[in-house]
């Protein structure tokens, strides 16, 4: 089961979603700099983000869960979101993708996909 808490840390409203269907992606969000010192020599810059990582979950919803997400969204973009993901392992963070789209994909299913950047808690 995977759950989104909102606003963090005084939770308020508390939405539960079936498993991403699809895959879900993690990647780091450090940045690399490519420098040239005037000699010629190539030096590199790594940036961390203090272990914030991006994530994305792709989820296959019934047309009322998917109406319940959307009012999650326009609800609660701007605020800090708490993630429980379906391995069990709890996010801080917030939304960046933006709009958020829902396409049918069959009679009464909606595919969305979720952008959340965050540490692990």
């Amino acid at each position: 089961m995977f759950q989104l808490a909102a606003p963090h840390p005084g939770i308020q409203t508390i939405s539960l979603l079936p498993n991403p269907q699809f895959s879900d992606g993690e990647a780091l969000t450090a940045t690399v700099t490519p420098k040239r010192a005037t000699d010629g020599t190539l030096y590199t810059y790594v940036k961390t983000k203090g272990g914030r990582r991006k994530l994305n979950w792709s989820f296959r919803l019934s047309r009322a869960k998917a109406l319940e997400l959307r009012a999650f969204l326009l609800s609660y973009f701007a605020s800090k979101i708490q993630v429980t993901d379906h391995n069990g392992r709890v996010w801080v963070g917030n939304f960046t993708g933006n709009p958020f789209e829902l396409e049918s994909s069959a009679p009464g299913l909606d595919n969305i996909t979720i952008e959340f950047e965050g540490v692990e808690t």
